[in-house]
């Protein structure tokens, strides 16, 4: 839900007027403009900006600005001097006017045409695959260089966002700011990006490139400085390994790795694409032979739930992540086996096979019975079954396991002692089995208190990477569209874990996944909790430090609610939007309640009655200044 009345495309385009009239501009900068020919608010046109899907003539230069590419170019002219064979064939290589290719189109006299897939059109022209040519080339009609010699300079120049291409006859001079800033990022002892530094040049410097300047390859050649593609740095410089140190880098720091762990990490990413991609033939001898001892990296707890993140929100199928792990056991150091047999787990749980995913977290556990990631799942496999003891035991092997929320809530359903009940005697539930394969060791407690268990195993579910990207999408619209820290303080909000299990189907996912695993009872009451939707209620009568009487405004029902989180002084009246989860004979709200203005009561309502709740409207529709304000006042 938004503010802003106008529609994707006519936003873009106003926005795309607007640079044209004032030169480059800040998101902010360009909001405030748009919102002065009322298309919304500046706050609410700042994120539907960001949000806007790329546009061919909006180019976003380095310093975060954006500016329209037609006016950006303007007027600039770029040269390029002619060879023999260039004239002979009527076609030139692009390093020289390569920036301008922003801007080419259908409608110019030329085209642009890949060297490697236009082979048959380059040869009529008379090149050869010997022919030293860069990756693409400018084609022009024949006889356009008709009378140019070599060593001619022609220029391709932008104008009323169309693309010409003309001679040059006086002897230019060069452009001293672009040369100045290559060399002075060069010297710093990396290579700089002639794009950006261009583009920045262009957007700071009107005047910059409007008069016919020497050739760009000349030009930095002449100032002692190398060019390969898009990076320029002094003569000598080891463009490869400035590059593959690059890729290193970013790819450390994209995943938050160390340096030296990114070569066994890309390593496994690999093998897993390989497999997915069904390329899967000689992989000994692409992914083992010398490059075994890679794969040691992945022993590390960290940087093993890292890679697994990673390989999640690749999309790779579950199998080709458990063969792949699978695959190590035979291949990779002996110190990652615990490891390949977790990757294998999560896998295989992933696929929807629980028991064989439990054995191989059990394998993975006993290698050396240390390895923290597989000891923790099957803590929640223990939980899941409401095995209270062996949860906490499995958690307390963990350094800091004992500091987890869930150790805390298997602390507290530790089974009731049965003095004088011997192992292989009837249970005292009445079931029939014997105590040992019924509630020995088990939490034996009503399911009303139970019931706020059950539902953190659903919220520890929908912590999966696998839904990632809803959780982060509720977050943002809960923030507010803040910045980064107000969405990751969003992160786990009571109402972004509720909507992203009911409305966003987390918990649908955990009951066809996991509920195999839940004791009967919690299964059955997992299931009727699916069935209940969210809605809007009136406070009737509040019992301090136990619960509230609400009426559900849209069914005009009325029930008794525990929930003494919010309780104390919240006045009769107030409207709050909540689930309420029956419980045994209780009825509760683990998903918090939100307070509704009057404002937000009539939006609620339309959005709840609709067939399908989209669960980002729900949650903006959630958040409000209002009702922010009014938790405020309750906390105080």
């Amino acid at each position: 839900m938004t503010d802003s009345a106008a529609p994707e495309d006519a936003l873009m385009e106003a926005a795309l007027e607007v640079l044209r009239m004032n030169g480059p501009l800040a998101t902010e900068e360009l909001a405030d403009h748009l919102e002065e020919e009322g298309l919304g608010s500046a706050d609410t046109l700042v994120r539907d900006l960001e949000d806007l899907p790329p546009h061919p003539l909006v180019l976003s230069l380095p310093d975060g600005r954006f500016a329209a590419l037609d006016a950006l170019f303007e007027g600039r002219i770029f040269t390029h001097r002619l060879s023999a064979d260039e004239i002979a064939r009527d076609l030139i290589a692009v390093d020289d006017v390569e920036p301008l290719l922003l801007l080419i189109s259908d409608d110019d006299d030329f085209e642009l045409v890949a060297v490697d897939e236009q082979h048959d059109r380059l040869a009529e022209r008379g090149v050869t695959d010997d022919d030293p040519l860069p990756p693409e080339v400018l084609l022009f009609p024949r006889g356009t260089f008709a009378g140019r010699t070599p060593g001619d300079l022609v220029a391709l120049t932008a104008g009323s966002g169309r693309l010409s291409l003309v001679g040059v006859d006086d002897d230019p001079t060069p452009v001293p700011l672009l040369l100045d800033v290559l060399g002075r990022r060069s010297a710093e002892g990396d290579a700089a990006s002639l794009d950006d530094e261009l583009l920045q040049l262009l957007a700071d410097t009107p005047s910059a490139f409007t008069e016919p300047a020497p050739p760009l390859t000349e030009a930095i050649a002449a100032a002692g400085l190398e060019r390969s593609g898009d990076l320029v740095a002094p003569e000598g410089f080891d463009f490869e390994g400035y590059i593959s140190r690059t890729m290193f880098d970013d790819y450390a720091d994209q995943l938050g790795i160390p340096v030296d762990a990114v070569p066994g990490v890309a390593l496994f990413a690999s093998l897993v694409d390989a497999i997915d991609s069904g390329d899967d033939e000689d992989l000994e001898e692409r992914f083992a032979q010398g490059k075994s001892g890679l794969f040691a990296v992945l022993s590390d707890p960290e940087i093993a739930e890292i890679v697994l993140d990673e390989l999640i929100g690749e999309d790779f199928a579950p199998t080709s992540i458990e063969e792949a792990a699978l695959w190590l056991l035979d291949h990779a150091p002996r110190r990652t086996v615990a490891a390949a047999y977790w990757f294998a787990a999560r896998g295989a749980e992933a696929d929807g096979r629980i028991e064989e995913a439990e054995r191989l977290y059990e394998r993975s556990a006993d290698e050396g019975g240390a390895f923290d990631l597989a000891l923790f799942d099957l803590a929640r496999y223990a939980s899941d079954r409401g095995d209270a003891v062996r949860g906490m035991s499995l958690l307390g092997r963990i350094p800091g396991g004992d500091e987890h929320p869930l150790y805390d809530v298997l602390q507290r359903f530790q089974p009731v002692e049965r003095p004088g009940l011997g192992r292989n005697d009837r249970c005292w539930c009445g079931s029939g089995r014997k105590y040992k394969v019924c509630h020995l060791g088990k939490a034996d407690h009503p399911i009303e208190e139970r019931a706020e268990w059950l539902y953190l195993k659903a919220t520890m579910h929908a912590l999966d990477p696998a839904w990632a990207d809803e959780r982060v999408a509720l977050a943002e619209a809960r923030s507010g569209y803040g910045d980064d820290d107000a969405v990751a303080d969003a992160v786990n909000d009571p109402l972004v874990d509720d909507v992203l299990l009911h409305e966003a189907g987390a918990f649908a996912d955990f009951l066809e996944r996991r509920g195999v695993l839940l004791p009967e009872d919690e299964a059955e009451l997992a299931r009727l909790w699916s069935g209940v939707a969210r809605s809007v209620f009136e406070v009737r009568d509040v019992r301090a430090g136990e619960g509230l009487t609400l009426r559900d405004v849209r069914s005009d029902t009325v029930s008794d609610v525990g929930s003494p989180t919010i309780t104390g002084d919240l006045p009769v009246g107030t409207l709050l939007c909540a689930r309420v989860l029956p419980a045994g004979d209780l009825n509760l709200m683990p998903g918090g309640a939100e307070v509704v203005t009057a404002e937000q009561r009539e939006v609620l309502l339309e959005l709840l009655g609709g067939e399908q709740v989209d669960p980002v409207d729900l949650v903006e529709a959630l958040t409000s200044a209002d009702a922010a304000d009014f938790f405020a006042s309750i906390d105080e």
